[in-house]
């Protein structure tokens, strides 16, 4: 079934500061496009109050940022005060775990059981702490792979990609449901994995996929330190140490409860360990907060960096209009709850029996039906209030102001009609897959 997901437009209202005529489409804000009145609604100007200093210190550097990138590319690549901290804090963090296994093993050797005994408890410490270099077993058993044999145009083409940009292939291809798109390399060889989170995908022309494909990719190439094996999991190392010291909701319930039971030394030592815990807990978050902030402008300049190689592949209309489909990622739960209103239940057999091929046609349509007014009026909110694909991204008003300011040049790649048509052909299975899990 293919449900309504437009809604018809009213009589335009007077804007009460200016006069013009104010956007009619009543999904979405009411705004002026000529004096901007009401584009960014008070009320989410009120949820974003407290943090008005930090966002202004935001602005700042992203500013700062952006005048360095436009004024000269190679800075992009440059190293820094920043870029040399970042490598030593993660030289600590890996010295944490070298220091364990060391310790252990040399506790191991001596005559008194108690001091082998805890030379085993480090050694098994050391492995909890141990760097990971990807996803879980248990996480990488959820995913959805493309099949290189079940898919060998897609996989041609970012090969092809891979080969005009200078960087590796992505070994394995996997799709997902989110309205997004990433890359990454996992395990000791650093074997470059690529994302597609089909809501996005779908939404896309063939040449804004192209785009998409190579922004994705030029993360192999565009030097970007977070992404690098000694910062990488340095960063995801503190990540799983956190949730490992962290006392649980689950450990706290249980020491309230017996609080007022005696418990006597024992429940002493355990109050003890658990505030040791929350101590080690909050050192590794502050440790991890200012990795991240060393590291965050050299994320950004890598991330405008792709944006630059994706125009280079694709040219710079498609990978402006790629920025601006950015902006509409709410459409995918819009959609989700029309279908849902439609067949009349919430969640469950009734929404899950629906086709899901007309899922994808429900979300392209409704994409295709936002007016362009109220896709400015999101440029404009972004450029209000920074707003960005994720917190490890440029605001994405910036990033469209880069792409536009670059000099205009024939794409690198052009598709034939036929190529993107094998590669739907090839997702149809999966595409299938992630529509059941949307509708479910």
């Amino acid at each position: 079934m293919t449900t309504a997901l437009s809604d018809e437009t009213t009589t335009a209202e007077p804007c009460p500061a200016c006069g013009s005529a104010l956007t009619s489409d009543p999904r979405f804000t009411q705004w002026c496009q000529t004096c901007k009145w009401n584009a960014y609604p008070a009320a989410t100007k009120a949820r974003k109050r407290g943090d008005r200093f930090q966002r202004k210190l935001n602005r700042a550097a992203e500013e700062r940022l952006y005048r360095r990138i436009t004024q000269g590319g190679a800075e992009l690549r440059s190293l820094d005060g920043s870029w040399i901290a970042a490598f030593a804090l993660s030289g600590v963090v890996h010295l944490v775990t070298v220091a364990l296994i060391g310790v252990g093993i040399a506790l191991l050797t001596v005559p008194t059981w108690p001091l082998r005994l805890l030379g085993g408890f480090l050694l098994a410490l050391a492995y909890l702490l141990r760097p990971r270099f990807g996803p879980s077993r248990k996480a990488r058993r959820r995913m959805r792979v493309v099949n290189r044999d079940d898919a060998p145009s897609l996989y041609a083409l970012s090969t092809r990609v891979a080969a005009e940009l200078g960087t590796d292939p992505p070994s394995m291809i996997v799709v997902d449901g989110r309205y997004n798109a990433s890359y990454r390399r996992i395990g000791l060889r650093r074997r470059p994995v690529l994302t597609l989170g089909l809501p996005l995908w779908e939404t896309l022309s063939p040449v804004q996929r192209l785009a998409l494909i190579g922004h994705e990719l030029g993360h192999g190439a565009n030097g970007d330190v977070r992404r690098s094996m000694w910062v990488g999991t340095a960063l995801r190392s503190l990540e799983e140490w956190y949730h490992l010291f962290r006392p649980g909701s689950t450990r706290r319930r249980h020491l309230y409860a017996h609080r007022n039971r005696g418990g006597g030394a024992a429940h002493g030592a355990e109050m003890i360990t658990a505030v040791l815990l929350g101590v080690f807990a909050e050192l590794t978050l502050l440790a991890h907060w200012l990795l991240s902030r060393l590291t965050a402008m050299s994320g950004r300049r890598a991330e405008y960096l792709a944006d630059e190689m994706a125009a280079r592949l694709a040219g710079r209309e498609a990978t402006a209009d790629l920025l601006r489909a950015l902006t509409v990622a709410n459409a995918v739960s819009l959609v989700r709850q029309k279908r849902r209103l439609a067949t009349g239940t919430g969640r469950g057999a009734a929404v899950g029996q629906a086709s899901s091929a007309d899922l994808w046609t429900d979300l392209r349509a409704y994409v295709d039906s936002i007016p362009d007014s109220e896709r400015t009026r999101r440029l404009l909110v972004s450029e209000l209030d920074d707003s960005a694909v994720d917190t490890t991204h440029p605001p994405t008003h910036l990033r469209l102001a880069f792409v536009r300011q670059l000099p205009p040049t024939e794409p690198a790649i052009v598709l034939a009609a036929t190529e993107m048509a094998a590669v739907d052909e090839e997702l149809a299975f999966l595409r299938a897959a992630v529509a059941e899990q949307l509708s479910s």
